[in-house]
């Protein structure tokens, strides 16, 4: 599956009726730093300094009374001329840190370090309000109305509070206002206004958004090396909740004796109870990802701090149907990406990048090769062994080679530790991914395992063989 937005990867395990088996499925991680607009030094005119001012202080209230939980609060700052989409749109966002919400018994409210709206700085033509509101709030008494970037930063939990720590996330949207005297309403976001850009320009990729934009929302800790991890679920999620709270502390145990524990060794997990939850939580679109069982998904990666932002591990509803032993297989592969995204680069090749996640995942959980690798196995069965590692392409989620792609990149890492040992796999992982094009990967992989790709291919076919007997 293609990645839609810059800053963002996307990891998709497959669901296939393989025994329980699971099979994965992932784009490259891009380890850029999203881009963003610095704010511009010219200073504002008195007219936009009020603006600013005004649409600020409102901005600062409703990050109040949302991150309290207070919907009348909440009401008071939402202009009786806005959509009724948006009211709604804010109450469940409201709701997802309110006590006394209907949680199933997943867990608590949402617990926010940080929360806080603000006035973002733009640049290009001001987009206007539709006519037809603009003429509504007028009439109630508007004075002026502003569509403007702005900026929702928040983090989870935090040091203080229930719920993991983690950096600052930044989103960006559009909203609308309309000034009454000295004071300022939310009238709707940028569906309510015209866009000024030429109509040529193709739809905008699909936004990042907080876990709060789906009603039901409920936040339950689990304790794991690192510290706390924080497990978010929706509605008609409690088995697969109650599963992924006993798994998680072996999962990244797990992962650990591979990697070792240089890593934050917690996460965030999303539950989601529909598609429509999967598909906006990991920014694709509904439908593509029908058979996906789980997607990690980031921010932006802070190279400074060297911090990865955002990071989170999403299960799709099909996760429920899976045994707890295969959901077991799905967290340790994608707590494995969570491992390894600092020092994976967008280059670095998917049958290494997805053949060890699934190597982790899978490890101790099947008697014989067929069981980790059925599709696979019926190839090399039928003489028709892999003559090469797969290439990225093959790993494309509505491709009928993606569950051999995925069984090959699996069973290569296999054969590596296997053959020459878990330390040497990881270290062949660690020198391939630390930068530069194929001839240094490949340099990488024979400084290594001190055999060069061509021969660790042949005794790979030949490991296959004596495998599939």
């Amino acid at each position: 599956m293609r990645d839609v937005r810059v800053g963002a990867a996307i990891a998709v395990l497959l669901v296939v009726a393989t025994a329980g088996t699971a099979t994965a499925c992932s784009e490259p991680t891009d380890s850029s730093t999203a881009t963003s607009v610095s704010a511009s030094h010219t200073q504002l005119n008195p007219f936009e300094q009020q603006r600013t001012d005004g649409v600020g202080a409102l901005l600062d209230e409703l990050s109040s009374v949302v991150r309290t939980g207070d919907r009348e609060a909440v009401d008071a700052l939402v202009d009786d001329a806005a959509p009724r989409e948006l009211r709604d749109r804010l109450h469940t966002m409201t709701d997802a840190f309110a006590r006394g919400v209907d949680r199933d018994k997943r867990g608590g409210p949402l617990v926010a370090a940080s929360f806080t709206y603000r006035v973002a700085p733009s640049s290009g033509a001001e987009w206007q309000v539709n006519p037809a509101l603009a003429a509504k709030v007028e009439e109630s008494g508007a004075t002026d109305t502003w569509v403007t970037p702005v900026e929702l930063t928040y983090a989870l939990g935090g040091a203080s509070t229930p719920g993991i720590a983690e950096p600052e996330v930044t989103l960006t949207e559009t909203m609308a206002f309309a000034r009454y005297d000295d004071d300022w309403k939310v009238i709707g976001d940028r569906s309510v206004a015209l866009d000024p850009r030429a109509t040529t320009i193709g739809p905008d990729a699909p936004a990042e958004i907080g876990p709060w934009e789906f009603g039901g929302l409920a936040a339950v800790d689990v304790r794991t090396a690192g510290g706390t991890s924080t497990i978010l679920s929706y509605r008609k999620t409690d088995k697969t909740v109650d599963r992924a709270r006993k798994i998680m502390p072996g999962a990244v145990a797990a992962v650990s004796e591979v990697w070792g524990d240089d890593w934050p060794q917690k996460a965030a997990v999303i539950v989601t109870g529909d598609q429509a939850e999967f598909a906006g939580l990991t920014r694709t679109a509904a439908g593509d990802t029908a058979v996906a069982a789980a997607a990690t998904v980031f921010s932006r990666i802070d190279k400074r701090a060297k911090q990865v932002v955002g990071q989170r591990i999403v299960l799709s509803p099909n996760a429920a149907d899976l045994s707890e032993p295969a959901l077991a297989v799905v967290l340790r592969h994608e707590l494995m990406h969570v491992a390894t995204r600092l020092s994976t680069p967008e280059i670095a090749p998917m049958w290494l990048t997805e053949g060890v996640p699934e190597y982790v995942g899978r490890k101790g959980t099947y008697r014989e090769f067929i069981d980790a690798a059925p599709d696979l196995a019926v190839e090399v069965a039928a003489n028709r062994l892999p003559k090469s590692l797969p290439v990225d392409s093959d790993f494309a989620v509505d491709s009928d080679a993606a569950r051999v792609a995925y069984q090959s990149a699996w069973s290569f890492s296999a054969f590596v530790a296997d053959e020459y040992g878990e330390p040497v796999l990881k270290d062949m992982y660690r020198k391939m991914t630390s930068g530069g094009d194929t001839p240094a990967m490949d340099a990488a992989m024979k400084s290594a395992v001190g055999q060069d790709k061509n021969a660790l291919v042949k005794q790979w076919q030949k490991w296959l063989r004596a495998q599939v007997r």
